[in-house]
């Protein structure tokens, strides 16, 4: 037959065995503590890394853009892009050295949120294409979808700049 085992209520601890019993359980606390900050350290460093990577990996992008197309994608003179010029840039992405699909996407993404980039988006009356042709007329619609979003942008950074 299986013992059965009764309960029983018993007293609380003194406070002598409840100080003994918590000072016999705390260097166990505090060896948790540190490898928990340990673990979010290397947590935190791994993260930073890996933006530190993405970060490298689009100015690589950048620069094949800036390079390949020059008439389109120039820093001294940003002119607003086609609309979905990234589909005329795909076959170009066969070439050696060229940057993957998301890499040039990430890399557009960038470009396209650059404050300058808005600003000549909002000011500009025409989109170009990879030649530097003018392509298709930016609408009214189209700039203020610019200044809205160049407007939270800036809230943004001054949102930053007062934290």
């Amino acid at each position: 037959m299986t013992e059965r085992f009764k309960l029983t209520i018993k007293k609380p601890l003194s406070l002598e065995k409840q100080s003994q019993l918590f000072q016999a359980l705390k260097p166990l606390q505090v060896s948790t503590e540190k490898e928990k900050h340990q673990h979010l350290y290397q947590q935190a460093q791994k993260e930073k890394e890996a933006k530190q990577k993405k970060k490298k990996e689009v100015k690589a992008a950048l620069t094949w853009l800036y390079k390949n197309f020059s008439d389109c994608f120039n820093l001294e003179i940003l002119k607003p892009l086609k609309l979905n010029i990234n589909k005329d840039i795909y076959p170009y992405l066969e070439q050696e050295g060229a940057p993957s699909k998301i890499k040039l996407r990430l890399a557009l993404k960038y470009y396209t949120h650059n404050l300058d980039y808005l600003k000549a988006l909002i000011n500009g009356v025409y989109r170009y294409d990879l030649k530097g042709q003018q392509v298709e007329e930016i609408t009214q619609e189209q700039k203020t979808f610019s200044q809205g979003k160049l407007e939270k942008i800036l809230q943004s950074i001054k949102a930053k700049k007062a934290t």
